[in-house]
């Protein structure tokens, strides 16, 4: 008997993969897999300064948001500098930071959201940089426009403020912070974001980074050529244009996410409300997120076990269809 296929829910991916058009793309150029990718992608680079309504000499692409932050680590971080990093927040901050050998100090989050005032008493001459993701990954919490504001008009303009929108498509709060506004203003804001989560490219690693037009050269000249491969380039100018699929892929995760979202809490759950793809789920015990991770997947359910980064009481539930949302609370006990 073949074994049932599992049902991932563990990436933040999107649920509904990509554009159709994506798709057909890649299949009608599959010879092109024998040519080297362009040196450097400013078309994708000018598609997106477009569409943001900024200058192309803002915008860097990489090879995935994970690649950008390890670029601007290496390029933007001195050994004597010290970073800033929310805990329970992306774990590939700290990470790239250890591998680096660059010292950090983790940030305490209030009621799992990235509150900037708690962040000032951090801030020393050593301090670089500070990491913000928002919306927070894995909690799925959002900071306001009006927090971000008064933040960075109370950090020093040496101090690169990173804040990291990997789900912003997803984000349906109205007072969300809308960094690209300060950019002008701010010369030490910068801007990450992706085509993994809400474009469905995660396999093709392309991401970019929006910010002044001399942090950017900074991170282009450290730029190692041909690091975007031949499909990912043209199948994000692809996604780019496809409005449609990504406003369906947000409207079904919506909808999902609130009925998921309601139906946990109706089962007595203490999940918190996300501006993302997925839900956060802590327990008071340990063993209480055992039981509910295996029962998920025994059900086939794969979610993410925040174990793994040090988050003992604590799951990550990416948001399927009806059916499988269904299928989570049934299989919760």
């Amino acid at each position: 008997m073949a074994a049932k296929k599992l049902i991932k829910l563990n990436a933040n991916e999107n649920f509904y993969g990509c554009s159709p058009k994506v798709v057909s793309f890649i299949k009608k150029n599959a010879h092109i897999v024998s040519s080297y990718p362009n040196y450097t992608p400013e078309k994708l680079e000018q598609a997106i300064a477009q569409k943001l309504n900024v200058s192309a000499n803002c915008v860097a692409v990489g090879a995935g948001s994970v690649r950008i932050i390890d670029g601007i680590l290496q390029s933007l971080v001195k050994p004597e500098n010290e970073i800033l990093i929310f805990e329970n927040s992306f774990v590939a901050y700290y990470q790239l930071a250890d591998i680096h050998q660059i010292q950090y100090k983790l940030i305490p989050q209030q009621q799992f959201v990235c509150k900037l005032e708690n962040v000032i008493p951090y801030v020393t001459n050593k301090t670089k940089l500070i990491f913000i993701a928002n919306p927070n990954n894995p909690t799925g919490t959002a900071i306001t426009h009006k927090e971000l504001v008064q933040f960075i008009n109370k950090i020093p303009t040496s101090v690169l403020v990173i804040v990291d929108e990997a789900y912003i498509e997803y984000a349906t709060k109205k007072n969300i912070a809308k960094p690209l506004n300060l950019i002008s203003k701010h010369k030490n804001i910068v801007v990450i974001r992706t085509f993994s989560k809400a474009y469905g490219l995660a396999g093709l690693r392309i991401g970019y980074v929006i910010a002044d037009e001399k942090i950017i050269a900074q991170l282009k000249n450290n730029r190692i050529p041909f690091t975007i491969n031949c499909f990912a380039e043209k199948a994000a100018l692809t996604a780019l244009s496809d409005e449609t699929f990504l406003n369906s892929c947000v409207q079904k995760n919506k909808t999902e996410k609130e009925f998921l979202f309601s139906s946990l809490k109706k089962k007595g759950y203490q999940v918190v409300s996300s501006e993302a793809n997925f839900l956060f789920v802590y327990f008071k015990k340990e063993e209480e997120k055992e039981k509910v991770y295996h029962a998920l997947l025994d059900k086939n359910l794969v979610i993410c076990n925040l174990k793994i980064f040090g988050q003992e009481k604590c799951l990550r539930i990416g948001i399927g269809d009806r059916k499988i949302n269904k299928q989570i609370i049934a299989s919760m006990v």
